[in-house]
């Protein structure tokens, strides 16, 4: 009996089948990831860095405006109230008006005894009669009880004279006499030279200070502008 030959062909034919089926399963395509922009890492510092500075500037200005607009909002205002009784009086020379306030207060009797601070050299009470035009009452005040010091050349030498003429008569009490703008860097500089002592205000508004419209008159901006960087270098000043 012969054997077929049929069944070897046909399991070439399908051994060669596999192997196409494979080859062709192997083939898959790799599909990539798409690539992200990567931003440098020091591109965004560089930014912060140069901005920095920028918003420190800004903040800065901003504060001081503030503070310059606080400063002028709260300058001292004349007194209202019942006047006290102090021990002495201290006028710092820079306009008839301060003067003026001084020899009135003394003269009325709410101080014994008053201090011109600051007074230039060659100027005595009988050219500060003339100046002021003084009554009777105040010329007597003015020769009776009141002190001349040329020695003080600012705030600074305002206070040091102060404090040893109060310590001369041991005064505890006494009011400052000076422009409402000059007012608060005095009263830093006196309180620290005077611990011990009580200090009341009496602040004049000299009459080409514009209060009112400050912030558009350029000579009022500018003197109370410059009076602010001062008491700030005070303020800050060990």
């Amino acid at each position: 009996m012969r054997q077929s030959t049929k069944r070897p062909n046909l399991q070439k034919r399908m051994a060669a089948s596999r192997k196409i089926v494979r080859g062709k399963a192997i083939e898959i395509p790799v599909v990539g990831r798409p690539k992200r922009h990567v931003q440098p890492p020091n591109q965004g510092t560089k930014t912060n860095q140069r901005r920095y500075p920028l918003v420190v500037l800004a903040v800065c200005v901003a504060t001081l405006i503030a503070g310059f607009q606080h400063f002028v909002l709260t300058l001292p205002k004349a007194t209202t109230d019942q006047i006290q009784f102090t021990d002495g009086i201290v006028v710092m020379t820079g306009g008839q008006q301060r003067l003026d306030n001084g020899v009135r207060l003394l003269t009325e009797g709410f101080a014994d005894k008053m201090l011109i601070s600051g007074v230039g050299k060659g100027v005595n009470r009988a050219i500060l009669v003339q100046a002021l035009g003084l009554s009777e009452a105040q010329i007597s005040t003015l020769f009776c009880c009141v002190e001349l010091d040329h020695a003080a050349q600012n705030t600074f030498g305002n206070a040091k004279s102060t404090r040893e003429w109060s310590h001369k008569y041991g005064m505890q009490s006494l009011r400052l006499v000076t422009a409402n703008y000059h007012m608060p860097r005095a009263l830093l500089i006196f309180s620290r030279e005077l611990p011990d002592v009580d200090l009341y205000q009496w602040p004049v508004n000299p009459d080409d200070l514009n209060l009112a419209n400050w912030w558009w008159d350029p000579a009022s901006l500018w003197l109370l502008a410059r009076e602010y960087a001062k008491y700030l270098t005070v303020y800050f000043s060990v």
